[in-house]
């Protein structure tokens, strides 16, 4: 955390890195605000119809517990991949938050690839679990074929080419979790790049990474928390730029974080 000091050259110079030996992003942009906090609003779910939904930290844990019994149940392990092809919306936090702390490697894949930039990714990365809605079924529901290790497929618009309804799998599923007690160098996030030179490549990202985002998010923010803050992206929740400098980092600050899908 960035003390908010307007001098600059101090700033820089009383800087130091503060990374614990064991560190959970899921416990730390979830679980320790809902249990200080149950009530605070995490994020602020904007429907087409312009209707909000203001979700808790209470409520990310508890279907984030779901989620992570959801896909123990279903045999992912730590280590595993967890492809997330989602828009903006509630269940991109709870999707990250289960797989961190099953101890998985969470995947964000873009709604704006195409078929051809979704089976590239998903068999480099050996993706095991696919969370997706009806627009991404309606992409990847070719692709299985050729991706053997896929095994577990939840749909939140009902059992679709062969996926599970995500809302029957989390309904029968325990809200309580033991998050897995990882190590700050355990990897968590595994993000491709755009490919503009040669094909994309997977960069495995350690629990670390939340950490050492917050003093850059802070900075060009004024000294983010303050009252009042809210934070907002067009990008896409997969992009680094609106997972790593927005959503995360907002839970995390507990800022509310707006969703708005377009």
């Amino acid at each position: 955390m960035l003390p908010p000091d307007p001098d600059y050259s101090r700033l820089v110079q009383t800087f130091r890195w503060q990374i614990p030996a064991r560190l959970n992003i899921g416990v730390d942009i979830c679980d320790s605000w809902a249990a200080r906090e149950p009530d605070r609003i995490a994020i602020l779910d904007v429907h087409p119809n312009g209707s909000i939904d203001g979700v808790s930290y209470g409520s990310l844990r508890n279907n984030s517990n779901r989620l992570a019994n959801v896909l123990a149940q279903r045999g992912i392990l730590r280590g595993d991949r967890v492809a997330i092809l989602l828009p903006q919306g509630q269940h991109v936090p709870v999707a990250h938050i289960a797989s961190y702390k099953l101890g998985a490697i969470a995947l964000p894949l873009a709604g704006l690839f195409g078929v051809e930039a979704l089976a590239f990714r998903l068999k480099d990365a050996g993706a095991t679990a696919l969370i997706t809605n009806a627009a991404g079924m309606a992409k990847i529901s070719g692709l299985r074929a050729n991706l053997p290790g896929l095994k577990t497929l939840l749909c939140l618009d009902g059992p679709l080419g062969g996926a599970e309804d995500y809302a029957s799998a989390l309904a029968v599923a325990s809200n309580t979790f033991t998050p897995l007690d990882t190590s700050c160098d355990d990897p968590a996030l595994m993000i491709y790049t755009s490919g503009t030179t040669g094909p994309p490549k997977g960069a495995l990202h350690a629990h670390r990474v939340l950490l050492g985002h917050i003093p850059g998010v802070q900075f060009t923010h004024e000294f983010m928390p303050q009252p009042g803050d809210r934070l907002w992206t067009p990008a896409d929740w997969a992009w680094a730029g609106g997972l790593l400098n927005v959503l995360l980092p907002g839970l995390y600050l507990g800022v509310p974080v707006v969703a708005r899908a377009f």
